[in-house]
């Protein structure tokens, strides 16, 4: 197939142009209006990962570094004596006020040794001092900061119990002022070099470490995991729909286009628009993710009427336009734009519960890197979600490739509604979970009120005034059962799910760790449409019951279909965007390791079985 060379010329002009763009963007930003929170720029995770030994290890922002010599560590726990902290080397440098240091980049592995003088307590405090700066011109460094971390003896994550201040924008000082007024603060301390530490350290808490990804890599995922995501059964009803209104209709080649870049705008913008959230959130201290405002009941709730009302127009109950493209066309009279942009913004919101190959690394990228690179993971996710339908919208030849129109798409439309009805009974379900029976029943009067609303105004009547009057208040009146759902309590939970788990809990973890019995962690949500696969696939299986009672694991499984603090910091521990999570811990307390999302049987056998050895 050749393409015309004009619009070739096009496509490639526009390619650099987007290129060009996301490059200004991210030069344009300067390095101290974005400076990080000291505790990002320096994740510091600490833990004892064999008797007598605390691992510490930092995870370091591109563009930031760290002093060797600033890097100091204190057992507050009477009856613990420190040994000398043992840091690997690092790179050469000559300071303008410091002289010759040593600094690290990226990331940093060390170990403290430890001795008691009487029988080992069941926890230990432990201060790690340190002190960076963010290396682009102008440069600026942080003060020195402590983090207080209170770590089981026995192995297992930290509880962090105190850190220093959080210092955001600068600190009030930047620049070489700031480097001066604290460099007499500064004492330089001998540190002994650990060969080989850094490549094995920390393997408690993470197995691999995101920001190791890069940008460029990070991207490159994203835009495959965009891709990918058409394909998911999240996603794939909402392009069904999108592909029978591009053969319906029977637009211009400029109408033609100009959908087609409505629709990617409508994908772009709200993957932008879903990174600044998490932006936000995450800067007030709130652990999000993908997929994690279906957390939110109300927005469960809202989501569900949509496909409804979605699958009624699909089913010929009510009609909305004259091509089934043409969904928004009743909020707009430009020829249906502001319908391919709602369908690209759906097709992200139902998205959410998706997680596609490729998509979980750079998810986990995006959620520790600074604010500029992930905005720019959530655009190539974006563009890789938008581009096959808007390269048909924008390639005649491709769009010829697509069946002849006729009566069949009908049909083809008809029965499509009907995967949009199971996904809104689904998104009841859920919301059955998080808020029990009540909930269901107001979502349900919704959906029945959004069904009177539009059976008035397919009647014909909305075009005298009272017609007009009523469809408003049958519509507004749906308002009112969603707005009841927030205040809806949810209901209790029980403990266990199935007599082969057990509920998650952080100190039963510590316990089996401390007691070296290999467990298997399961972190889901019944919003989770990858966590459900896998739960069919592999985890539901006798396979994996005969694979657990073989190997003496403990299968310990965790619910974040509600918001849940504890799980929340569990997934950060383990740099985890989202759900689900899947981490194997191995027979006598040892590191856990973190699987990938897409599980196989094969998979789970290799991480159990090698556990057990």
């Amino acid at each position: 197939m050749s393409l015309p060379r004009n619009l070739l010329s096009r496509l490639i002009l526009l390619a650099a142009l987007l290129l060009a763009a996301t490059g200004a963007f991210a030069q344009s930003l300067s390095p101290g209006e974005g400076l990080l929170p000291v505790t990002r720029a320096f994740a510091l995770k600490v833990i004892v990962d064999q008797p007598g030994h605390i691992a510490l290890h930092f995870d370091i922002a591109p563009h930031y570094y760290l002093y060797r010599g600033r890097i100091h560590a204190k057992i507050l726990t009477p009856g613990i004596t420190a040994g000398a902290l043992e840091l690997p080397p690092g790179t050469q440098e000559h300071d303008e006020y410091l002289g010759d240091v040593e600094i690290y980049h990226a990331t940093v592995a060390g170990a403290l040794p430890f001795t008691a003088t009487g029988a080992l307590p069941a926890t230990l405090q432990v201060a790690i001092s340190y002190q960076g700066c963010h290396e682009i011109t102008p440069k600026i460094c942080y003060p020195p900061n402590t983090e207080t971390f209170t770590l089981p003896t026995s192995g297992g994550g930290p509880i962090r119990t105190s850190a220093g201040p959080n210092l955001a924008d600068g600190v009030g000082q930047t620049g070489n002022a700031l480097t001066a007024s604290i460099t007499a603060a500064l004492t330089a301390a001998p540190a002994k070099p650990l060969p080989d530490l850094q490549a094995t350290a920390h393997a408690g808490a993470i197995s691999t470490t995101p920001l190791s990804t890069g940008l460029a890599l990070a991207l490159l995922l994203a835009f495959g995991g965009g891709l990918i995501l058409n394909l998911m059964p999240c996603v794939l009803p909402i392009l069904a729909v999108k592909a029978v209104g591009v053969l319906e209709s029977n637009s211009s080649r400029s109408d033609a286009r100009r959908h087609a870049f409505a629709y990617a705008a409508g994908v772009i913008a709200s993957f932008l628009a879903i990174g600044v959230a998490i932006l936000a959130l995450r800067g007030a201290g709130r652990a999000v993710g993908w997929g994690t405002q279906l957390q939110q009941p109300v927005i469960v709730a809202l989501l569900a009427c949509v496909l409804f009302v979605i699958g009624l127009a699909m089913s010929g109950v009510v009609q909305f336009g004259s091509r089934l493209g043409n969904v928004g066309e009743s909020l707009t009279r430009r020829g249906g734009t502001a319908g391919h942009f709602f369908t690209g913004v759906l097709a992200v919101v139902v998205a959410s519960p998706c997680t596609a190959p490729f998509m979980g690394l750079a998810l986990a990228y995006a959620l520790l890197a600074p604010p500029v690179h992930e905005l720019l993971v959530m655009l190539a996710l974006g563009i890789g979600l938008a581009l096959p339908l808007t390269l048909i919208g924008l390639i005649p030849a491709l769009a010829r490739l697509l069946p002849k129109p006729g009566h069949w798409m009908e049909t083809l439309k008809q029965v499509l509604a009907f995967p949009m009805y199971l996904s809104a009974v689904w998104l009841v379900w859920v919301l059955a979970h998080q808020r029990g029976a009540d909930a269901v029943a107001l979502v349900l009067i919704a959906m029945v009120l959004l069904a009177a609303a539009l059976w008035w105004h397919g009647r014909g009547h909305p075009e005298r005034r009272l017609g007009h009057v009523l469809t408003l208040v049958l519509a507004l009146a749906t308002v009112v059962p969603l707005y009841a759902i927030s205040h809806v309590a949810p209901p209790a939970r029980s403990a266990p799910v199935t007599g082969d788990a057990v509920a998650f809990s952080s100190a039963r973890l510590q316990s089996l760790r401390a007691a070296g019995t290999p467990v298997f962690v399961d972190i889901s949500a019944d919003w989770c449409i990858t966590c459900k696969a896998n739960e069919y696939t592999v985890l539901d299986t006798r396979t994996f019951r005969a694979l657990l009672q073989r190997t003496g694991t403990v299968y310990m499984k965790g619910d974040w279909t509600d918001v849940d603090p504890e799980i929340g910091a569990y997934l950060k521990q383990f740099h985890a965007p989202g759900v689900p999570l899947y981490v194997a811990y191995p027979r006598g307390g040892g590191a856990g390791h973190a699987l990938p999302t897409l599980l196989t049987t094969a998979m789970v056998r290799n991480a159990l079985e090698g556990n057990t050895k």
